[in-house]
């Protein structure tokens, strides 16, 4: 990304992010980047090698995937608008053209079936990780059809977490050190503003898992706990963390190993509880800074939003 382009480009992921429901049309995200329609989609198209209408499709539709695999009670018509979809027709249509099948086929596939899509889709076109992350999505597929159950030591626990304000970089996962390089970029920022102090909080903001989306489109905010009356600079993204009740634990280890952990303490664990997770956001705290240590090699504690069952 170029220093011309780069607090512009970034300013509007940022705002996609936080309103992939709302009017994100050519035109609006123009207006945010300052430029005109014709120019900002040109340089949007050079640098996230999609255009903005691809792009915010694409998050929307692997949104609904994630939905409909974790919700499954959740009605496929709320789930097409809660993704900012204009109506039933539209989001059918849509869905059914990018994954080859409809959204209620879908919903009851096994993950194994899933990953035979996109061997079948127009130009080679894959929405899923299946070649970086084979042992995943066949762990992933066990967990959700109950023929395994990895165990999580010292088992999750529901507590009540206050309000977190944190600062991110957004990076994708398309590189084995993506975390650690987008904490220190984080950091260039956050040091000189003597915001790493003694007891602050390292977070990392899992927007998308790559079962359903390939390792480099798959978004990862990297981030530290700041205060109300900070200001961050162009290029820094603000995430509110709402205060709530979460599902806690802790583990240390990769990519994998991290998302296989989740999946498991919402599977064998939550819905144990009498609870239901409430988003597919998630959160982790790290012990220390990651840009000190490999991702693998630092503990942390993994935050899943919930709610009491209804």
């Amino acid at each position: 990304m170029t220093s011309n382009y780069s607090g512009s480009i970034l300013k509007v992921l940022h705002y996609i992010n936080q309103n992939l429901t709302g009017n994100l049309s050519l035109e609006a995200l123009a207006q945010i980047a300052n430029y005109s329609p014709f120019h900002f989609q040109k340089i949007f198209t050079s640098t996230v090698n999609e255009s903005p209408k691809q792009y915010v499709i694409r998050l929307r539709l692997e949104r609904a995937a994630h939905y409909l695999k974790v919700f499954p009670n959740l009605p496929v018509v709320e789930i097409g608008h809660g993704c900012g979809f204009s109506s039933p027709s539209v989001f059918s249509r849509a869905f059914k053209s990018y994954y080859g099948v409809s959204a209620e086929n879908f919903r009851d596939m096994p993950f194994t079936e899933i990953s035979t899509l996109s061997k079948q889709t127009k130009d080679g076109k894959k929405f899923f990780a299946l070649d970086e992350s084979e042992h995943l999505t066949y762990v992933v597929n066990n967990l959700m059809s109950g023929e395994s159950k990895i165990q999580i030591s010292p088992a999750p626990v529901i507590k009540t977490i206050k309000h977190h304000r944190i600062a991110c970089v957004q990076t994708v996962l398309s590189h084995p050190e993506s975390i650690s390089f987008a904490f220190k970029s984080l950091m260039q920022w956050a040091i000189p503003n003597d915001l790493v102090i003694s007891n602050v909080k390292y977070f990392g903001v899992w927007l998308d898992a790559p079962f359903l989306t390939s390792l480099n489109k798959c978004r990862y905010l990297a981030g530290i706990e700041i205060a109300d009356n900070i200001k961050p600079r162009k290029g820094i993204e603000i995430v509110d963390m709402a205060e709530g009740k979460y599902a806690i634990f802790s583990m240390a280890g990769n990519l994998e190993t991290t998302l296989s952990h989740i999946v498991a303490a919402n599977h064998n664990y939550v819905i144990e509880m009498g609870y239901d997770i409430t988003e597919i956001i998630c959160y982790e705290i790290f012990d220390e800074c990651p840009t000190d240590k490999p991702y693998d090699q630092i503990n942390k504690t993994i935050l899943l939003p919930v709610k009491a069952k209804t």
